[in-house]
């Protein structure tokens, strides 16, 4: 890297930091919708005991680009997911290890950036092994049918 990138790297740096102290936040009061709270109660409900589960889990908390060729085009693969997050996982009690990520589609999932965002989990999952159920958006669940659609699902044929 030459004195001139790295000069306009840091320059860039400061004019951003400026930019974001005179940002001022609000709180959201709550992390879940009414939908997603009421579905994450359920999966606590029916599955608690056996396992641990999380909501709104960032995919780069979880998940990182496994071919890095070069600066950019990790850049780009951590940018590409960044804002993006998993509505719930599911993880094995003692370990905390991953087995499975569950999505809730809600009713806007038929706009086109939730389908962009929605194959963007769908490889994200099949590449790094991850099983993916989804839900449909509801106004209420069955805890022993969730149960049962998860538990048949992660559970390996005999």
């Amino acid at each position: 890297m030459n004195i001139i990138a790295i000069f306009i790297k840091t320059l860039t740096s400061f004019r951003l930091r400026r930019k974001t102290a005179r940002f001022k936040y609000e709180s959201l009061e709550e992390i879940l919708s009414s939908t997603e709270q009421s579905f994450f109660l359920v999966l606590k409900e029916s599955l608690s005991k056996e396992y641990e589960i999380f909501a709104k889990v960032r995919i780069t908390d979880v998940l990182t680009p496994n071919e890095i060729f070069n600066l950019q085009s990790c850049n780009a693969a951590i940018y590409t997911s960044l804002p993006k997050h998993f509505d719930y996982i599911l993880c094995e009690k003692q370990t905390l290890s991953i087995i499975a990520v569950i999505e809730l589609d809600e009713r806007d999932h038929i706009q086109r950036e939730a389908r962009a965002r929605s194959r963007f989990v769908e490889k994200a999952c099949r590449t790094a092994g991850f099983k993916l159920l989804r839900f449909p958006s509801r106004l209420e669940y069955r805890s022993q049918a969730v149960r049962e659609i998860v538990i048949s699902s992660i559970t390996p044929p005999a």
